[in-house]
Parts: structure tokens; sequence; C-alpha cells
């Protein structure tokens, strides 16, 4: 089977033969029923996780149409994998003079035919030099290609690069490609190409999401969903089908077109079939959708992209859309996240509940991390003491790991923070609770003005740099003389503007200025790992932060925000983050103060009157 391989996959009944070999077909045993998109949350909740695979059990399986063009001897070759191939009814043709195949199918979208051209990755060994592919996107006119692979993954090559590198170019077949972009982003990478064939030249967007793990699903719902708004967002001419590929081509090929499949009916018709659309790609393309847990988590996307307000808005709409919407609907938006949760696979299940029971190492009501996102200590530690601290990674917008949150220390964990800045590379450290020194069960980590204090095996010397109403700005020596030398200096930022008693920060003015000053010390920062930020319980002013960080840096870079996803997406690590409404519209003053700024700075800059950084 292919590489989304899957125990609960292909356990069906009802198989009948022909002249082509073995089909399974149960779409009649499938009880195709219309879910309400208002009724979607409740449903998904509700359904069992039995009733789910029984479900899934049911749907047709295997090759359920002729499929005889792929198995002639001039094209067996160009299959990689066994059981996956092109029904003859609706494979991709391609004209060229060693034959028209390519293991590539045609998938019907929302009212319209043949949107999709689900294909397999390209290989190297099917496809010589990927002229064939090219062609196959040169003729039928394809602006867009979204990759749902990477090209090596757990050491075993999923797909080989067809593509040129940033700045080159490349022929394959009659094909010119030349890379001119290439972005990268915490969860995709973006290249634009221009392809020339005689005279004429095209664009074509290529998109790689990076963030769907071999045999498993994505840590989030947001980061898919992202990359399709990303994906439709994109300009096209010829209204040709986009392709979408993984390795087969069936399995994360099949989850990402449906996601795009349903929630365009949904948003139509405000009604959705999951099943009724998995038959119908099955038609197209044998095993579309492979595997249970992908299954289950195209239904948790659905409840995100349908339910949810995560459309992205334009910044230079952000003003009305606030001037129109009050306050209590968008605090609405906040009561409907609450209702969603994201999957933690049964593995971080079992690890947050190992790491809860450490109670030695996490504040009372802190957020408990698993396995997958959190750190390890390694620094000083000695033999048979745990590598864990109460951490996460979690990405911003543009990169991965962009910052670490954690748990304020406690008096017995101030080594081990102190050993996380170091190991961790971090440009700067981040306190959002102010005056540590005056709190009971916290542990400080670095000394007064011009002291020195020793934690274990490391020597902290504190030295304030800036004071101001809003934050003070100190500079962190950390040193150590042994084995490993320690000889690092990190500025420290500790957050004032936040009254204890409140929810929120005292302005979107100050906190913005804020951000901005850590965001521009940390990229000027030689050490290049992540911001360390931390809070008492790891998550809630800790989450705001990056969150809002993540919303500047979105509008920054594309000019268009979703708050709900942005919340969304650190939760899906800290799900402490963000805990109330008034946070939540706090994140939308944010921007609209981002907004308004750089507004105004355009206007004074314009006018020549105020010249504003």
């Amino acid at each position: 089977m292919a590489d989304e391989n899957d125990a609960s996959a292909g356990k069906t009944a009802g198989i009948f033969e022909d002249n082509c070999g073995v089909y399974y077909n149960n779409a009649k045993e499938v009880r195709k029923l219309k879910v309400m998109v208002a009724d979607l949350p409740e449903h998904v909740q509700n359904i069992c996780k039995k009733d789910l695979e029984k479900e899934f059990q049911k749907l047709p399986y295997g090759l359920v149409k002729p499929y005889e063009v792929s198995q002639t001897k001039l094209n067996m070759h160009r299959n990689r994998y066994k059981g996956i191939y092109p029904y003859d009814d609706t494979r991709v043709v391609v004209r060229g003079d060693d034959g028209d195949y390519i293991n590539a199918s045609y998938i019907d979208g929302f009212r319209k035919r043949n949107a999709y051209i689900a294909a397999m990755g390209p290989m190297a060994k099917q496809l010589g030099d990927f002229g064939q592919f090219w062609r196959m996107v040169w003729q039928h006119e394809v602006e867009k290609i979204a990759m749902v692979t990477n090209l090596l993954e757990d050491e075993k090559t999923k797909c080989n690069q067809y593509w040129p590198d940033r700045g080159q170019s490349k022929i394959y077949g009659d094909i010119e490609v030349s890379c001119k972009v290439e972005a990268l982003y915490a969860d995709f990478i973006w290249r634009q190409f221009t392809l020339s064939k005689n005279s004429e030249e095209r664009n074509l967007h290529h998109l790689l999401f990076t963030s769907w793990p071999d045999k498993d699903i994505p840590d989030d719902v947001t980061s898919i969903i992202e990359f399709r708004q990303r994906v439709n967002a994109l300009p096209s001419t010829f209204d040709g089908p986009i392709i979408v590929h993984c390795s087969a081509g069936v399995g994360r090929t099949g989850t990402y077109i449906a996601l795009d499949i349903l929630t365009n009916e949904g948003e139509a018709e405000g009604a959705i079939d999951i099943p009724g659309c998995v038959i119908n790609m099955r038609q197209n393309r044998p095993n579309m959708i492979q595997t249970l847990s992908q299954y289950k988590y195209l239904h948790q996307a659905l409840v995100h992209s349908l339910t949810l307000d995560c459309s992205l808005i334009k910044r230079e709409h952000f003003h009305a859309y606030m001037e129109k919407s009050s306050k209590q609907e968008i605090q609405k938006q906040f009561e409907k996240l609450q209702l969603t949760h994201e999957q933690k696979s049964e593995r971080e299940l079992q690890a947050t509940e190992r790491n809860r029971v450490l109670t030695n190492m996490n504040r009372k009501h802190a957020d408990i991390p698993g396995d997958s996102n959190r750190p390890r200590l390694y620094k000083f530690l000695k033999p048979g003491e745990s590598d864990y601290i109460n951490a996460i990674y979690i990405n911003s917008f543009r990169t991965r790991n962009r910052f670490l949150v954690a748990q304020t220390p406690l008096l017995d964990t101030v080594t081990d923070f102190i050993a996380l800045a170091v190991q961790e590379n971090c440009p700067c450290i981040v306190s959002m609770e102010s005056h540590l020194e005056k709190q009971m069960g916290v542990g400080v980590y670095f000394p007064g003005d011009n002291q020195v204090m020793n934690k274990g095996m490391v020597s902290v010397r504190s030295a304030t740099y800036q004071r101001g109403r809003h934050f003070v700005k100190r500079m962190l020596h950390f040193e150590h003389e042994g084995k490993t030398k320690i000889n690092e200096t990190i500025p420290h930022y500790e957050y004032l503007d936040w009254d204890a008693k409140q929810n929120v920060p005292k302005t979107a003015e100050h906190y913005v200025a804020f951000i901005k000053e850590v965001e521009y010390v940390s990229k000027s920062s030689d050490l290049k790992g992540p911001i360390l930020v931390h809070c008492l319980n790891g998550a809630g002013k800790s989450g705001l932060f990056c969150v809002v960080l993540t919303l500047l840096e979105k509008l920054s870079e594309d000019n268009d925000v979703s708050v709900v996803n942005a919340v969304q997406k650190v939760r899906a690590r800290r799900a402490l983050a963000v805990p109330n409404k008034e946070q939540f519209y706090f994140c939308y003053e944010c921007v609209l103060h981002s907004v308004n700024e750089t507004d105004n700075a355009v206007y004074y800059n314009i006018s020549g009157d105020i010249q504003r950084e």
C-alpha cells in the first residue's frame, strides 16, 4: 500500500470481479445524510469513534472501475504503488512523444467538473526528467500546485525535487521552468515559477505544505486551513485545475481536496455530506482519504473552516470590519472557539498525563505540555535527572518554533529555566509577570542591579539597560566556567503595563509597541533560537503575546489577518492561551491599532510633514 498506510484502511466487504481485477464497492451501504453546518460541531463531537470507523469502513475501497491503460507494458513502470492506478475514464491525458499516460486523475470539485488533478508525487524512476509532469501542467493550464508531502520523511523519499532551485532555470522536456520566488513560512513554502515554451510565458504558484508528518496528521487543523486560504487567494488567469499531490496522490491529497470541496459546499448550501464527498472522489481515483485518522482530521478541520469566523480580513477592510462588528459579536466568536478542541493523539494524551504528575515541576494551575513539542533539557543535566520542563515550542506565521512558552519558574526550577534559556540560544527573555521578586512561590532567576546570583553551575549578572513606564529592559549575563564554557548576554524584558487585577493589558498602543521592540531585538540578535516568554501558568498572558506578534507578522507579510486562526494555532500547543473574551477582543484592538498606525505613517510620509519609522 502507499505511504499513508493505516491498519484500518481497506477492511471492507462487497467484492465483485470483472476483467480488470478485483473491486470493492460498498457505496450503497453508506447512508448519505447531509449535516447542517450549524449542527456540525455537535455532530462531530457526539459521533463516537466506533460509529465514525464503521462509516469509514463502508466507503468503497480499492479499484472500483476499469484501469486498463495503467496496466499496459508501456505504462506499468510509470506507477509506483500497487493498487494506486488512475481509472480509464478519469485519467489525465498528456500529449507527448512517449505516450499519453501519467499517474494522475481528474477530481470533480463543488459545482465544477475536473477542478483538481490528484497526482502521484513525481519521481525520476517513473518520470525520467519530469518532462511528462510539466507537459501536464502546461497542457491543462495549471497555475497552482498544492504539494502536501515533504521530499523526505522518516528517511524515506516521498517525492523527488521536480523544480529548479531559487534563482535557477531548468528545462524539463520542452518546457523551461524558472524559480523566481521562494519564501519560507512556519507551515509551508511558497514558490513562484515562470514557465516558458516557444515564445509563450506563464506564471505558476507552487505551495509545499511542510507540517504533515508521514503516516500521521498535522498538529492542528489551523495550519492546513491557512494553507488552503493561501492557495485559493493566489490569482489565476486560465481557470484550469489545481494539481494536488502527496506521494501516492490519494491519502493526504484526498484529505486536502475534500476539505476544499466540502468547505465550498458548506458555505454555498449550509449543509455538507462528508461520506458522499469521499464516495464521489473515490469514483475518480481509488482510496482518496486513505486512513481513518485522515477522515477524523477532515471532520475536525471542517468544524473550524465552516463554523468559526476564520475568514481573512484584509488590512484595508479591517477598520470597516471593526466599525460594523459590535464588541458582543466579536466576543461570540470566542464562545464558539470554546466549544472546539484539537484532537490529540493517544500518545500525546498519555505523555500529558505522565507530565501532569510531576507536581514538583508544574505550578498548580499550569498548562501541562505533552512531549511532541516540548524542549528536552540537556544543559547541566546530571545522569538520571529528568529532562522535563514546563515549556512548549510555538510557531509564528513566518517561523517554526518562534516562541518558547514556559511557566514562570518555581523556587525549585530556576536552574532548569536558566539552562533552558542558554541551551536554546534564546535571543531574549520576556516576563509577562511584573515584579517577580514580590510574588509568592516564584523562583527569581536574576539578581538586583549590578549584582551576581549563582544558580547551580551558572552565575547570572543583571544590569538595567532601559527603564520606562511600560517595561523594563535588562541585560542578563550568564557565565559558566567548565567543559562547556558559557559567556552569554541575553536581553530581558519585564512588561509593567498590565494590572494584575485585569484580564488584559492597559492599552493596545503600549502592548503593540512593546511587542515590536521585542521582535526587533530578537531579530537583530546573533542568537537565533526562540523568544523565551513566560507567565505564571505558562499560557494565559504568554499566549496573548504569541497571538498578537503572529497577527502583526501576518498583517505585515500578507496584509490580511484572522484572529480566530491565530488564537487556535497557539491553543493547539497551549490550550489555556487567550483564556477569556476580553483577551480575545484585545487581539482585534491590537490589529486595529497597528492598521491605524501604519495608515498614519503612510499619510505623514506622503504629506512630507513627518517621517515616521
